[in-house]
């Protein structure tokens, strides 16, 4: 069969020349390649001016060669024999093998190879001329064969000469016919001979009288008749056209049918073929003319253009012929195709070709052809993608190639011409394959006028036919290979649906069972090639990315059944592996389309196929079927399971690294808030184990199970890690699937690029592709992987403990009273064979601003010289480490107030309550006074966690210089049990107007005796849950100005007035802590520490009490001293002397006015008033006073009270005019209290 329905047109301007394998020794491999270096050379140009071409065909069988005198190209002009020496070729068999060694001493092998020629000579007796190529033998050892003949080669790669060969003996055929073409001398001679076909008698009515006019014009119309052939094989068709008008005028008064059927198909294909090369449809390229000996001839090929608008370029294939029923020329046949328009070839390219053994009552070899077209008798030739080449831009009408002639061939006139050549060829049962031809031919020249609804009309009035159960002439195999022509017919024009149904259609016609005969696999083995080309006309793209979702899947139903019948036909061939891949492919594609049934019944099939492979299939490789013919793309099995949205996640935080870039290279600064995210975003490290989160979800309705799961990648040396899952049925509740993690570890640096997954499921080896968010551009995650890197670990002498459930660093715990101080050690471990520049330790804990901290190093070690270059910023400690090396550090914890620690726990987790309620005392400080003066006691709780944080650089750098930091902790959770802590305190004049007591309300938490020491040596007991107030005396700071805390609220912004006010809260704090010195012990548990007074000491409302003030103020009543808050108790209108020493701290000399002012408080909520009319006082009311830093000055008030009731005094002091008025803070006042009754 030809490679498209051209080749029907073609086939009467072309010479037949047989070639086979002759000798004892095949080689099929160099047999292909040497017929494909004859089909090269299948034009020659004879002629100038006309310009004309002589075209021939190579093949292997020819079939209806009984019918060559009736049309001249059936003939079989020449043969060529091929046989091969020993060592250029093998035995075909083993029989062969032990035949040819039988026989060896007998007949040489070259006497062998000429009676395999001389036998192949004798089969064909009419050829005009032949060759026979020898690869590997002498000239002068084949003598047996004529020397013309014989064309010996040492080897296929020497046979250069090979080509020029052939165009000779194309030469040779040339002559021959050209000169049977130039003798017309039967047009003159009275008795004309009269071509007959082999037993005509038979089928021949009535006798013919040769001396009647009728005999006379039936010999002339059939002389006529070849001369029209010998003009078309030539390349002539002008002269062809004219001979077979002549032929026609002469046969139709003949009343010869047979032969004026063939005069109206050979002027009707004549016309076809003027028509077609003059709108450029048929294309012969490139040729050599006869002299021209030395290059190689390339192909005449054919464009069709289809409806779409895209062109189909075939070329004239050498094919096999369709079989005749003659066993020995149907036990080899093999199709070949050949290069198409200018591709350069070589001699040693391979040809495909395929043998099989067949008869004429088993088998048809022709069946499975790609395009389907047998014409002149011959079996397919599988063409695997036709070539897309320019178009004709537009159509030039018919007539214009015979302008000079009277009667123009118009379209009417040659389909005319068709219809009558198969109404006389109807006739003839015999002829019923020449018959179909040239409807075949008529298709041609509907395609070539785009007449495509003719076509339709015709194709089917014509063809029905040949497929109707009453045409017994024609066997199943012949109506399979016509629904196959039809086929391609329909895949040339475009119309891809109806080739898939004819297609499937030859499929029934093929494996029809006649008596006595079982299908076999071989039976399979030939449709399934059919079967598979139809998938194109359904929508079915396999060689597409096989999303899920958003897929525009086409006639579904169709697709299902269409995929099912390939999907049987491949397990019937024996094409197993084939099977799986198309089973595969419709659950993959199809699967939410299946019925339960259905399913079931498929994935039953899958295991079958699974149990009866011997080695694994490997869904992701392309299988190769029919010797190249069928190629099967891989496979992404996405659907079982789902696995999409992959994350790359970061290394454990004790393994993940940062590149620190190189400070000591200058650059030039450009701001981008992407470079850093960029460098770190996504960092992997040589031989540390890389996770990638998937999500895992099951489609199917029950147990799934994933073998082997694990990353594919690209770039580096990757060693992936396989998993094993078992995945539940499909439920409506958990339709979003389930998140697990893929590990690998990366053995090498560099840029690690994860593209997909694998798994065994099914039994198969399947390889996925992430895809991107809509499923069409392969998502390729990059991961930057650094350098093998140092690993620091760290060990505690506390216990270990784990403190979070994905914690996946050591962790410790401790349990301390508050103001116990425990000593402890940790040690950092290098357990690489990397050596560390640079280790720095630093510490998280809660914050205190008051007092120790919770965890302190012991010895701090100045910076090495080789680490000067790294950043040490808030490291504590640091130092450097060989590979396997340690450093242990000493370390103590000290139990800080638990009620009252900085910012550690969540908000669930926050103890906002005190142990115990604090003293209602006046001293208690009242929270929205104090957050106007920044006040940092923070918030309180029992339970806290602190954190050694060790960074450290590897003694590794890159071409730029940049280092690679990592960082590994230690948590520690450390329970703070209350003991003795402070529960309130309050400040109240010391001895001096230089002193203050600060009284602090002291709490025993414990079910215990408590003993208390302060003030060097002052004791105190404390009972189990219960609070005493113990007074400490502490000096004034004089480093700190009483308007300082002022000042710093004046600054420009917050921050710089919370640093200012910080500086001087620390100034304070260094001095307080020397005297607020508080320990105690409880002897039943054995226990000793010291009260913390971090919150005393982070209290800024209490710190600017201890501040020297610019102006203090003592107050004497009746002469005494008053030192305490203690009320006096005085009656009504009892007089009192109130006396008042005023001292000053400022340098410069100030004048104020002294007054007395007196207030009433109503309750602790309400706060107090003002009655100053209750206090009479004689005397001056008013008295001014001058002080400066070395002189004070005393001012006396004599007062009574005639109110009952509780009343203070306070002094008041106006600045004189030209001083500045003084703050709250700048003058420290203890007011007097009275207590006023009737009694004295």
């Amino acid at each position: 069969m030809k490679s498209s329905t051209s080749d029907f047109l073609t086939d009467v301007q072309t010479v037949n020349i047989v070639i086979k394998q002759i000798g004892p020794n095949k080689s099929l491999p160099a047999f292909k390649r040497i017929v494909e270096r004859c089909s090269r050379q299948r034009v020659i140009q004879v002629s100038d001016n006309p310009r004309r071409l002589f075209h021939c065909s190579f093949i292997q069988s020819s079939s209806y060669t009984e019918f060559s005198e009736l049309q001249q190209h059936r003939r079989v002009f020449a043969v060529i024999g091929v046989g091969f020496t020993n060592g250029q070729g093998e035995p075909a068999d083993k029989s062969t093998r032990a035949s040819r060694e039988s026989t060896d001493s007998e007949v040489s092998e070259s006497e062998q190879i000429s009676n395999a020629y001389n036998k192949l000579k004798s089969d064909y007796s009419n050829i005009i001329c032949s060759r026979c190529i020898i690869i590997g033998g002498k000239d002068e050892e084949f003598d047996l064969i004529e020397r013309h003949e014989r064309l010996c080669f040492p080897s296929l790669e020497d046979a250069t000469q090979l080509e020029s060969a052939v165009r000779e003996l194309m030469r040779a055929i040339y002559i021959v016919i050209e000169m049977k073409r130039v003798d017309v001398s039967f047009e003159k001679k009275q008795e004309i001979p009269c071509p007959i076909l082999p037993d005509e008698s038979r089928w021949q009515v009535g006798v013919d009288t040769k001396s009647t006019k009728s005999y006379r014009k039936k010999c002339l119309g059939r002389c006529r008749k070849q001369h029209a052939d010998y003009c078309l094989l030539t390349g002539l068709p002008q002269l062809a056209l004219e001979a077979y008008e002549g032929a026609i005028e002469s046969l139709k008064s003949a009343q010869d049918h047979l032969w004026l059927a063939a005069a109206y198909d050979g002027w009707a294909s004549t016309v076809c073929i003027l028509h077609a090369e003059q709108m450029g449809e048929i294309n012969c390229g490139a040729f050599h003319r006869v002299a021209s000996m030395h290059a190689m001839l390339t192909i005449p090929s054919i464009e069709i253009n289809t409806q779409t608008g895209d062109s189909l370029s075939v070329s004239n294939d050498s094919v096999l012929r369709y079989p005749s029923g003659n066993k020995e020329e149907m036990k080899l046949q093999s199709d070949f195709s050949s290069p198409q328009g200018h591709k350069r070839h070589h001699s040693d390219e391979h040809v495909r070709v395929t043998s099989s053994m067949s008869n004429g009552i088993e088998r048809n070899e022709s069946f499975g052809n790609e395009s389907g077209i047998v014409s002149n008798g011959s079996s397919p030739s599988i063409r695997e993608e036709p070539t897309k080449v320019k178009a004709s831009k537009g159509l030039n009408p018919l007539s214009n190639f015979l302008s000079d002639r009277r009667e123009k061939p118009t379209k009417e006139r040659v389909m005319e011409n068709f219809k009558n050549s198969i109404d006389e060829f109807s006739k003839f049962t015999m002829a019923g394959w020449l018959e179909y031809e040239t409807v075949m031919r008529g298709i041609m020249y509907l395609i070539l006028e785009r007449e495509y609804i003719k076509l339709e009309q015709f194709h089917r009035d014509y063809t029905g036919k040949y497929l109707d159960d009453s045409n017994t002439f024609m066997d199943h195999r012949m109506k399979s290979q016509i629904c196959l022509n039809s086929a391609a017919m329909y895949r040339e024009i475009g119309f891809l649906r109806k080739q898939a149904f004819y297609a499937r259609l030859s499929v029934l016609f093929e494996l029809h069972v006649t008596e006595g005969r079982v299908r076999q696999a071989s039976d399979y083995k030939i449709v399934y090639p059919v079967l598979f080309k139809t998938l194109e006309g359904y929508g079915v793209e396999l060689g597409e990315p096989h999303d899920i979702k958003n897929k525009k899947l086409g006639p579904v139903k169709l697709q299902i059944k269409s995929l099912h019948e390939i999907f049987t036909a491949a397990n019937r061939a024996g094409h197993r592996d084939a099977a799986i891949r198309h089973l595969c492919f419709l659950l993959q594609v199809y699967y939410p389309h299946l019925d339960s049934s259905m399913t079931t019944r498929l994935f039953e099939d899958l295991d079958n196929l699974v149990k009866a492979t011997n080695l694994v299939h490997q869904l992701n490789q392309t299988i190769v079927v029919d010797d190249g013919k069928i190629i099967i793309p891989g496979l992404q099995l996405t659907r079982f399971p789902i696995i999409q949205s992959p994350t790359v996640l970061a290394l454990q935080s004790n393994l993940a690294p940062t590149i620190v870039p190189n400070k000591c290279q200058a650059s030039i600064f450009i701001y981008t808030p992407f470079a850093k995210k960029a460098d770190n975003a996504l960092l992997w490290v040589t031989d540390c184990p890389g996770e990638v989160e998937v999500t895992v979800k099951n489609c199917r309705g029950s147990e799934l199970v994933v073998k082997d799961l694990c990353l594919i990648v690209e770039g580096v040396n990757f060693e992936p890690v396989q998993a094993r899952l078992i995945l539940p049925p499909e439920d409506e509740e958990n339709q979003s699937g389930s998140t697990i993690r893929l590990l690998g570890v990366p053995r090498e640096s560099g840029d690690l690029f994860i593209t997909g997954y694998s798994c065994n499921i099914f039994g198969l080896h399947n390889e996925c592709r992430f895809f991107s968010s809509n499923g069409q551009k392969p998502n390729k995650i990059r991961v930057k992987v650094l350098p093998k890197l140092a690993r620091v670990y760290l060990e505690c002498s506390l216990p270990r403990a784990p403190i979070e459930e994905d914690n996946d660093e050591p962790s410790a715990e401790a349990v301390v009273y508050s103001g116990q101080n425990f000593d402890h050690t940790i040690t950092v471990v290098n357990n690489s064979d990397i050596p560390v520049r640079y280790c720095g330790v630093k510490i998280w804990q809660p914050i205190v601003q008051g007092g120790p901290p919770l965890i302190c190093l012991d010895d701090l070690e100045t910076h090495s010289q080789e680490i000067e270059g790294c950043e040490t910023t808030d490291d504590l400690s640091s130092f450097t480490l060989e590979p396997n090396g340690s450093k242990e550090l000493q370390f103590h914890i000290f139990g800080i107030d638990p009620t009252s620690t900085a910012d550690d726990l969540s908000d669930e987790e926050k103890v906002l309550e005190s142990v115990v309620p604090l003293a209602t005392t006046h001293a208690i400080p009242n929270p929205d006074s104090e957050s106007n003066d920044m006040d940092l006691i923070p918030f309180t709780g029992r339970l806290l966690t602190a954190e050694f944080i060790v960074r450290y650089h590897s003694d590794i750098t890159t071409e730029d210089g940049n280092s690679f930091e990592r960082k590994c902790k230690l948590p520690i959770a450390i329970s703070i049990i209350p003991a003795v802590t402070v529960s309130a305190w309050h400040v109240l004049p010391g001895d001096s107007p230089f002193s203050r007591y600060i009284v602090v309300d002291v709490t025993n938490s414990t079910e215990h005796d408590a003993e208390l020491v302060y003030s060097n040596s002052r004791r105190m007991y404390v009972l189990p849950k219960e609070t005493c107030r113990v007074p400490i005396l502490s000096p004034c700071c004089s480093d700190v100005t009483g308007g300082a805390f002022h000042q710093a609220k004046q600054r420009g912004s917050h921050m710089m007035q919370k640093m200012e006010t910080e500086r001087l809260r620390l100034i304070l704090e260094n001095h307080v802590s020397k005297h607020l010195d508080i320990r105690w012990s409880i002897p039943a548990l054995n226990l000793d520490g010291q009260v913390p007074v971090g919150s005393l000491l982070s209290s800024v409302s209490l710190l600017k009490q201890l501040v020297l003030p610019a102006i203090s103020l003592d107050f004497f009543v009746n002469g005494k001293q008053y030192v305490s808050e203690d009320d006096v108790t005085v009656g009504i209108g009892q007089f009192v002397t109130v006396e008042v020493s005023i001292i000053s701290s400022l340098a410069a000399e100030y004048n104020g006015i002294l007054s007395l002012e007196c207030e009433q408080e109503i309750s602790h909520l309400l706060g107090s008033n003002d009655t100053s009319s209750f206090m009479l006082v004689t005397g001056a009311k008013k008295i001014p006073f001058t002080v400066d830093k070395e002189n004070k000055q005393s001012a006396t008030f004599n007062l009574a009270f005639i109110v009952e009731g509780s009343f203070r005094v306070r002094p008041q002091i106006t600045p004189a005019p030209g001083q500045n008025a003084l703050l709250a803070e700048d003058m420290f006042a203890t007011p007097v209290a009275f207590s006023v009754s009737t009694k004295f």
